[in-house]
């Protein structure tokens, strides 16, 4: 049976640039003395942090300096942005000016703005688009021979907070690790057929549990229900998630939900079974999935 996861004063500048921002985490700004001296770190834990973390080369070939997670490894903005100009490393997909944060496809100032999820669509044969056919396909396990046709998939990217969410929620359980599994409900709009965009409608259950990560599920419900309670039920087998596709006559795809969530890394996922976790922080949205049965 599934388990349940449970789960001194400062001046700042009034309108802080990249610059102006802590070099350490570059959230917040650096802290201002009273006398106006400027310290490189907005507080004695990043400056901690930054003390005790290994230093190394700004990432700009030839340049010696330390590079700042601030300014995603390089030692400044100005590197950073020479970086992506020379074909370096990959421009933010969004001001294309400054370098990718870690695995983001943003640039740190970006993905600090970034209020709502963004959807990318992932180009058919790409490594990314093949790893997500292989492993759907891969669990789908139904009595009907005919497996479906993968025709479109959507990264999501969720926001900053959202994230957050899910680390702190995972940091604060017993071992946990992450596993994919899918999640689906009816789909009023025509995803797929335009540009990579999510509805507004109240009744679009794909649409409104992506805006909101898990938070609001179609016609503002906050939660599912189940033999379990109230909470959120996804499956390691998405033909067992197939059961609730329900698609709109302006699109010929069926549409799933593939989603990472954290589980106890002692359980054993049921392969014919719900998974049920009791809240939105446990389990966030990966990817769309469009396909044909």
């Amino acid at each position: 049976m599934p388990s349940l996861l449970h789960w001194g004063s400062r001046q700042k500048a009034q309108t802080p640039t990249q610059n102006d921002m802590c070099e350490q985490c570059g959230q917040k700004p650096k802290f201002i003395e009273p006398g106006g001296s400027r310290h490189p770190y907005c507080s004695r834990s990043c400056a901690k942090q930054a003390q005790g973390a290994s230093p190394s080369a700004c990432a700009l070939r030839g340049c010696r300096a330390t590079g700042k997670p601030a300014f995603a490894n390089f030692c400044s903005d100005t590197h950073g942005r020479q970086a992506v100009h020379s074909g370096q490393v990959e421009g933010c997909d969004s001001c294309h000016d400054h370098p990718r944060a870690g695995a983001s496809d943003l640039c740190i100032a970006c993905d600090r703005k970034m209020l709502g999820p963004r959807l990318k669509e992932l180009s058919v044969g790409s490594a990314s688009f093949t790893d997500v056919r292989s492993q759907f396909l891969s669990e789908w396990d139904s009595p009907n021979a005919a497996r479906p046709r993968i025709d479109k998939v959507y990264q999501v990217s969720v926001p900053r907070n959202i994230r957050d969410r899910h680390n702190a929620y995972r940091s604060n359980q017993r071992a946990t690790e992450e596993i994919r599994v899918f999640h689906s409900a009816q789909c009023i709009c025509d995803m797929g057929t335009k540009t990579p965009a999510l509805c507004s409608f109240k009744s679009c259950g794909i649409c409104c549990i992506v805006k909101s990560s898990f938070n609001e599920f179609a016609f503002g419900e906050k939660f599912n229900s189940g033999r379990f309670g109230e909470g959120i039920y996804s499956y390691r087998n998405p033909s067992l998630a197939d059961v609730h596709a329900t698609s709109a006559t302006s699109t010929p795809y069926r549409v799933m939900i593939a989603c990472d969530v954290a589980v106890e890394s002692d359980f054993e996922v049921p392969d014919e079974e719900s998974l049920f976790v009791p809240c939105a922080d446990a389990i966030v949205p990966a990817f769309i999935i469009m396909y044909t049965v």
